[in-house]
């Protein structure tokens, strides 16, 4: 029986597609067919499979139809090139829709063409695909079109003044309030269904959090869950716009929602309903698909300026650091909402006190004394990293603590894998005894690596708890339950602090440190009510509070459960709770927290009394109690532990957090957005990826923590040689590297080694500082795949997400199998896709390469794909992803460099041992070196350059050195007449008048500054010294003097640094006047003599109009000189050769790397090398693709001032590979991985050298060209 092919777009599917993306881009239609004799007949060419449709397409080679609307046959040719599992054979066509059609729906079909002539069709009119093409002139979309506000419910309209967009391109935002026309009423309005083609929802359906999914008709929101977020495709819209929906309430309105209501024809109701509703509001924000993460947060600053709250002073005291609003802009008077009886202006709100100082009310404590502050040795900062010095903000220092300011935008990553307990403890109530907790670290440690695991978190059971027969346990007191500690303790030393000793938390903590040095950072866990139901009125907590317990009852609406809570009665008591208990934590070696259990608080009853004291005591309303609780813990944690990752917010995912001023004006947070991450349960997996990936985007600046990870199966993997077959362990490993929080990882002593897991380690730096390299981002959604359905049974998409890593121009894609029924998932993606490229045609293209190199991180497989448009039907532009259920895989993208010598290509495949390292490569770039001239200058260069490690210990640079290097470069480069173009140093290899004469300036600038610091040096004598005699301290004229040297520095990296990037731009670009000058008006071209033409090349010759110079790397080359205090980065310079487009915006970004068409043609003397160099900190794998005519073109590889023969040198690899089918190398070269082991290269060093390196290090290969 013949197997049912999967299509893209499906038969029975409706898209729309701008018209602009189809005539540039052109549209992809492909197919799968399962492996089996009929589909290996259609591979062969014995019948053909078309695409039958009345698009207007452009790009036809045939007459099949006399107007380009008619119906007309294209073929679907074999796909060659593939990563993942080969399970099968695809198909695929793209085609160019005509730039003149009118806009207009148009239907396709699949169709098989027998060699008899025979037709089998696979669908039928009624189940025709629909592609919807508006035209670029069609106005787009405005918020007043698309929503309809009930009686009672008015606008407010704002445009997104802070929008990263250009000015065309803004996103617009607005917000409904109750109007002030009418009575007070809930908010409603109305959408047409009919102008929405899909949409995601994030819903409240869970007790603690929220689950996400993909709708196709607004009609399948739902009525009964409230919705957090919702964003909707439009349908026909020109330029893919989308809407989002965001309610936004007040901190007291746990119970307000909006939720769907009644639909009457094509118009569906919404509506905000519950407790609370009247202080609610919904904010709207209209932008496009590749502005989505932009467009979600203008939607939130937006929110934020619809909601009011006074400044409020709890108990009438004098509350300390309350936090401003991040408000973008003042409002205008028509646009302010009067939900409070006096008006004000936008910045004289602010959020409650978060920061509310206790330590004023309780000054008084004894447990609060200056002494019991310190922290407890292993935390000295005198061995602490710059790294840990930012990352602790926060300083204790008695009764009065400083608060830390909290950062301006959402922190970076930290580099290295942290350790939770709750999955690692062998025990059955996972308790963390500390045996335990060591010999799991150990083992970590021997898998992964020594001084691997940075962090501990220690999870549930470490603390004095009392249980009851019915309850989940109350808090006891703050220090941990003795029994943890379970070893001998050999590590802790003498303290003059009792309190100190006797504290089980403090020696626990302090075992850990001492036992394992890389651990830098240590957190406990706790829930808001300090255990699962609360505290025990018994404890001495309890008894040291100023009021007793108050007795509430919580009913679970999700779970139909009732439980009976012992909390704080007050907000004074809130804020001495949790003020002790970080005291305490902070106090015993901890410096974060995990918050757990948060949204349970949502569900406390107002009826409650504290009748288990004899006495009925009115209090707070339960939501205000909620809400003082979150604020008393938020603010004792900024004091104790700084602002930003002091807290990991847990079971907190639900509208009163996400959508309320706790999170809304903020930044920096760090908050689980799913359930937990459950190992045994194999339908979990999927789902657990899915809804980290749609419930973050609610979240756009805050960290979205994934919860911890685990090997998923008892046997465990010791290799991936294999694609097939499920392999969850690597399935959340992966996905892990495409977030921004912490990396947790909790394996039992037992657990197998894996590669997925050694992926997730940071590496190390070159340099001998102990830094690690994070290896880590938080990825991005393709922007053509935001709604497809991603969880549906049977075939379909991946989950596709990338990182961008723009100075190397290389990007990391992970694709991920969530289908259900055990399906597989099928892409047809091209380069374009894969790197995010979106926008202007002629802006996109010129940041594309010719080629790219995709490596899969699994097989090691590497496929070529060209960027070319091709007008014969081939497919060597797209690559086919397949994956089994429950299968995984991610790919490294990478630009195939070329130079100006043909046969030679490099692409930098990057850490063959790590899915991404964002931040290991700082620079790259390729040259044409020729051998006789390196070896005449570096023959000059190591009588006057020092080493690196010596360099590095100078404080200011050599100008004198600099002249003179620029004299020799010049003098030894006389008779050479090519032009190369990769480093500004190179520019100085011209014999024209006007490279003499930018040599010759940046010699006499180079001079002047050398005769100035002369002058300067010359006026402070040296200090005399005899025998016996003390050196005299520095005098006040020698400070003067280093800093008008150090001024001076700066001053000619700049003007040097000037005088390139004018020679560069000026020099070489041809002007629109037909008159054109070079950059000196004497070097006017018309005094070059007519006999000089064949013998020099001119300024505005025209391979010299093809030089330009990025700004981005004329900045990043500038910093670099101004931070090292020299000019030796000037000659790193990459300087790019493309064509100029005479029709393109002059503002149109270039590439980073040379892409030469046309070699020059001057002659030379000897045969040039290609050299491939980069700026590299991190100790790994370092691979390459090259592409050359032998395995001995590849000749030596340089690590700063060292040459190694790449053949005999053992941590050097070269071994030919065969490209994936369908990769061509075009002149027929071969292909040949370079793997250069840094770590093996560093490990060989003397310790001196690798102590007193400058990081980053110079790496560069040299292959020579082909005779």
């Amino acid at each position: 029986m013949q197997a049912a092919p999967f299509f893209q777009p499906a038969l029975d599917s409706s898209r729309t597609v701008p018209q602009s993306q189809a005539c540039d881009d052109g549209l992809t239609f492909a197919a799968h067919y399962p492996a089996d004799d009929f589909a290996a007949s259609l591979a062969n060419g014995e019948a053909a499979l078309e695409l039958w449709t009345d698009l207007p397409i452009s790009n036809l080679d045939h007459a099949s139809a006399s107007r380009t609307t008619a119906w007309k046959a294209i073929p679907l040719r074999p796909l060659k090139a593939s990563a993942g599992r080969k399970s099968g054979f695809a198909f695929a066509a793209t085609v160019q829709c005509s730039k003149d059609a009118a806009d207009g729906a148009f239907g396709f079909t699949y169709r098989i063409v027998h060699p008899d002539g025979k037709i089998d069709w696979l669908g039928s009119p009624p189940n025709d695909g629909q592609i919807y093409l508006p035209s670029a002139h069609t106005a787009g979309s405005t918020i007043q079109q698309l929503i309809e506000p009930h009686l009672g419910t008015e606008f407010q309209l704002r445009r997104g003044s802070n929008s990263p967009l250009d000015a065309d391109e803004t996103i617009k935002v607005a917000s409904l309030v109750p109007s002030r026309r009418t009575a007070p009423s809930n908010i409603a309005f109305s959408i047409n269904a009919s102008s929405v083609q899909s949409g995601l929802v994030i819903e409240r359906t869970k007790s603690t959090w929220c689950t996400s999914r993909r709708f196709r008709s607004l009609t399948e929101v739902s009525p009964d869950y409230g919705s957090n977020l919702i964003v909707l495709e439009l349908a026909q819209s020109s330029n893919s716009e989308i809407l989002v929906i965001l309610p936004a309430f007040d901190d007291d309105s746990a119970s307000a929602r909006l939720a769907r209501g009644s639909c009457d024809g094509a118009q569906v109701d919404f509506q905000i309903i519950g407790a609370g509703a009247a202080q609610a509001k919904v904010s709207f924000a209209l932008g496009t698909i590749a502005t989505l993460k932009e467009t979600i947060a203008a939607c939130r600053s937006n929110a934020v300026k619809s909601l009011r709250t006074s400044i409020h002073e709890p108990l009438g005291l004098s509350w300390s650091a309350k936090k401003l609003l991040d408000s973008d802009s003042s409002l205008a008077l028509d646009d302010m909402i009067p939900t409070i009886p006096y008006d004000y202006d936008e910045y004289d709100y602010t959020d409650t006190s978060f920061y509310s100082d206790s330590t004023i009310v309780d000054g008084s404590q004894q447990g609060l004394s200056r002494a019991s502050s310190m922290i407890i040795p292993g935390t000295d900062s005198e061995n602490l990293t710059q790294e840990d010095r930012d990352g602790d903000a926060s300083t204790v220092n008695g009764d009065r603590t400083c608060q830390a300011e909290a950062p301006s935008s959402p922190p970076k990553p930290r580099a290295g894998l942290g350790f939770c307990t709750w999955e690692a403890m062998q025990n059955e109530q996972r308790l963390p005894y500390l045996s335990e907790v060591v010999a799991a670290l150990e083992a970590a440690e021997t898998r992964l690596g020594q001084g691997s695991i940075v962090s501990l978190l220690i999870d549930d059971g470490w603390q004095d708890v009392v249980h009851g027969a019915e309850d989940r346990g109350r808090l006891n007191s703050f220090d941990m339950n003795p029994a943890m500690f379970d070893l001998e303790d050999t590590h802790h030393t003498s303290q003059s602090d009792e309190s100190v000793i006797s504290s089980v938390l403090a020696r626990y903590t302090s075992y850990i440190r001492a036992r394992f040095p890389a651990i830098r950072s240590i957190g406990c866990w706790m829930t808001l009510a300090g255990y699962w139901d609360g505290i025990h009125p018994e404890g001495p907590i309890a008894a040291g509070l100023s009021a007793p317990l108050r007795h509430a009852r919580v009913q679970d609406p999700y779970r139909h459960v009732a439980r009976d809570w012992f909390v704080q009665s007050s907000e004074l008591d809130m804020h001495l709770f949790w003020d002790r208990a970080f005291h305490t934590l902070r106090q015993s070696g901890v410096d974060f927290v995990k918050v757990d259990a948060q949204a349970e608080w949502e569900w406390m009853q107002d009826e409650t009394t504290s009748e288990a004291f004899g006495s009925h005591t009115r209090t707070l309303r339960a939501a205000a109690l909620g809400k003082a609780a979150f604020e008393a813990m938020e603010g004792a944690a900024t004091r104790y532990f700084g602002a930003g990752n002091g807290v990991i917010h847990c079971m907190a995912f639900t509208s009163n957090l996400t959508n309320t001023l706790k999170t809304l004006p903020n930044q920096g947070m760090t908050i689980r957005c799913t359930d937990d991450f459950f190992p045994r349960i194999p339908e979990a997996h999927r789902h657990h990826l899915s809804h980290n990936v749609y419930n973050s985007l609610l979240l756009p600046e805050h960290s979205c923590d994934a919860d911890m990870l685990s090997h998923c199966s008892q046997q465990g993997l010791s290799s991936e040689s294999t694609v097939e077959g499920p392999d969850h362990t690597g399935y959340h490993a992966s996905f892990r590297a495409f977030t921004d929080a912490g990396l947790w990882i909790s394996d039992k002593a037992d657990a197998p080694q894996h590669p997925s897991m050694r992926a997730l380690v940071s590496p190390q730096t070159l340099s001998g500082d102990g830094a690690r390299v994070c290896v880590q981002a938080r990825g991005s959604l393709l922007h053509d795949a935001v709604f497809d359905d991603l969880v549906g049974d049977g075939p379909g998409p991946a989950l596709k997400m990338t990182v961008q890593h723009e100075i190397t121009s290389c990007a990391t894609l992970g694709l991920w199998n969530l289908r259900g029924g055990d399906a597989a998932t099928f892409d047809v993606l091209d380069v374009k896709q894969m790197l995010n490229k979106q926008g202007n045609v002629d802006q996109v293209s010129s940041l594309l390469y010719s080629q790219y190199a995709v490596r899969s991180f699994r097989s090691g497989k590497i496929s070529l794909l060209s960027n070319e448009p091709s007008h014969d039907g081939q497919t060597n532009r797209l690559l086919n992803v397949s994956l089994a259920a429950g299968s995984w895989e991610v790919l490294t993208i990478s630009p195939l460099l070329t130079t100006m010598i043909e046969g030679v290509r490099v692409a930098v495949l990057g850490s063959t041992e790590h899915f991404m390292t964002p931040g290991g490569v700082h620079a790259v770039s390729v040259v044409a070196s020729y051998p006789d001239k390196e070896s005449r200058r570096r023959s000059y260069l190591s009588h006057t350059r020092k080493p690196s490690h010596h360099r590095r210990r100078s404080t200011r640079s050599i100008s004198s050195e600099s002249a003179s290097l620029l004299t020799a470069a010049a003098a030894a480069n006389k008779d050479e007449r090519a032009l190369t173009k990769s480093s500004a140093d190179k520019l100085m290899q011209r014999s024209d008048p006007a490279a003499q004469a930018v040599i010759l300036s940046l010699a006499l600038i180079n001079g002047l500054f050398a005769l100035l610091q002369s002058t300067m040096t010359g006026v402070v004598p040296g200090s005399r010294k005899g025998k016996g005699s003390i050196v005299p301290r520095k005098t006040a004229g020698v400070d003067v003097v280093d800093t008008v040297i150090g001024m001076l520095d700066k001053l000619q990296t700049l003007f040097v640094f000037g005088l390139l990037v004018l020679a560069s731009w000026t020099l070489t670009l041809p002007e629109a006047s037909s008159k054109r000058k070079s950059w000196l008006p004497f070097l006017d071209t018309k005094q070059i003599r007519a006999t000089e033409e064949s013998e020099r090349l001119r300024p505005d010759d025209k391979t010299l109009r093809r030089v330009r110079l990025r700004p981005a790397d004329a900045v990043a080359t500038l910093k670099r000189c101004l931070e090292s205090r020299t000019m030796m980065p000037l000659r790193q310079v990459p300087i790019s050769m493309a064509d100029p487009q005479p029709n393109a915006a002059p503002s149109a970004p270039l590439p980073l790397s040379p892409l030469p068409e046309t070699p020059l043609t001057a002659s030379v003397a000897t045969t040039p090398d290609v050299v491939v160099s980069m700026l590299i900190d991190m100790a790994v794998k370092m691979s390459f693709l090259v592409l050359c005519s032998s395995r001995e073109s590849i000749k030596t590889c340089r690590i700063e001032r060292t040459r190694y023969d790449c053949a005999s040198t053992p941590w050097i690899k070269i071994e030919e590979v065969e490209l994936e089918e369908g990769s061509s190398t075009q002149d027929g070269s071969k292909a040949f991985r370079v793997e250069v082991d840094l770590k093996a290269w560093k490990q060989n060093q003397d310790e001196t050298y690798v102590q007193t390196l400058s990081a980053p290090v110079s790496l560069s290969l040299r292959i020579s060209s082909p005779i």
